[in-house]
């Protein structure tokens, strides 16, 4: 059962609100937000294709939360994906990375060699191992039972080949080194080493609530400052979805003088863009200078129209998540 579903990364879609509105079209950062676009994802659809190989473990006894940011003071730890049973835990780290992949005990390094360049990366096992050592943490200072905690570290590119550095053979830890399409026939094994117990360790319930309750939102950052970009930068209005150019309001609707196409809905994409790439906060006047909107009663309309939340005054108003 999916207890916690998997959103968009805000910042995938911070990247590509940032593309929709970037100019001129050659402008010279664009390259490289195309980029890391690309990158994020590539991580993205890596998550989803693990999602789907947990999508088989139906029974209820099974509760998956996904891209979990759970408090563990001074700060926060994630978890890619968590599965959690009556009888254990299963924090599993979710790597998208093509090539060959050499994992060196010694060194506590993996290296990827694709297309004649090498790369390293951190042991992902280390990586894992630590948060496995966060979990068991947050379940003592929520005073629960502390059930046995497994993990696993799956690969969701199926090309991808997995091999030890020379010298070394496949023995634990690194053998929590998984192509996703395994991920089922290990929670299996899983389930056949956990099956003596007398006695439920876990109260799915409790910690169903505790975990959702505890989970934090990735907190607002600005993606212009990150590529040192200036709101001078962005076009402003709201964007045809058929060709992309500016559109204008005409009693309702929005049109598009340039492919004659009408929408009631489109400004809700472009307010969208404006809290990715503004800030999370909105006034009347901002609306208007966004969206290009000369009429603060059409604008009013579209705020009062929207599912967020407005300050005492109505001064304001936050998107509501």
């Amino acid at each position: 059962m999916i207890a916690k579903e998997r959103k968009p990364p805000r910042k995938l879609l911070q990247t590509e609100a940032i593309l929709r509105r970037l100019q001129p079209p050659n402008h010279p950062k664009r390259p490289t937000i195309e980029q890391d676009l690309k990158k994020r994802k590539a991580g993205y659809n890596g998550e989803k294709a693990v999602d789907y190989h947990l999508s088989f473990l139906t029974d209820k006894k099974y509760m998956i939360f996904n891209d979990l940011k759970l408090p563990l003071a001074p700060d926060y730890f994630q978890i890619d994906s968590l599965l959690v049973t009556p009888h254990y835990s299963l924090p599993i780290e979710i790597k998208n990375i093509a090539g060959t992949l050499t994992i060196d005990p010694e060194f506590n390094q993996l290296s990827k060699h694709y297309q004649g360049i090498e790369t390293g990366y951190p042991d992902p096992i280390t990586q894992a191992k630590r948060q496995m050592l966060f979990l068991q943490k947050w379940f003592y200072n929520n005073k629960l039972p502390c059930p046995p905690i497994e993990f696993l570290v799956a690969f969701s590119n199926p090309s991808t080949i997995l091999r030890m550095a020379s010298g070394h053979r496949l023995i634990p830890p690194y053998d929590k080194m998984i192509h996703a399409q395994n991920l089922v026939s290990e929670i299996s094994k899983l389930n056949t080493k956990y099956n003596g117990e007398e006695n439920e360790i876990i109260d799915l319930k409790k910690t169903k609530r505790l975990l959702l309750n505890q989970h934090q939102e990735h907190h607002y950052s600005s993606i212009l400052t990150t590529y040192q970009l200036q709101e001078a930068d962005l076009i402003k209005g709201v964007l045809c979805d058929q060709c992309t150019k500016v559109m204008t309001r005409m009693t309702g609707t929005w049109f598009c003088p340039h492919c004659l196409h009408s929408s009631k809905t489109a400004h809700l994409q472009a307010i969208d863009d404006y809290f990715l790439l503004i800030k999370p906060t909105i006034t009347n006047r901002e609306l208007r200078d966004f969206l290009l909107l000369p009429s603060r009663r059409t604008a009013a309309t579209i705020l009062q129209s929207l599912n967020m939340n407005g300050s005492k005054k109505g001064v304001f108003y936050t998107q509501s998540f």
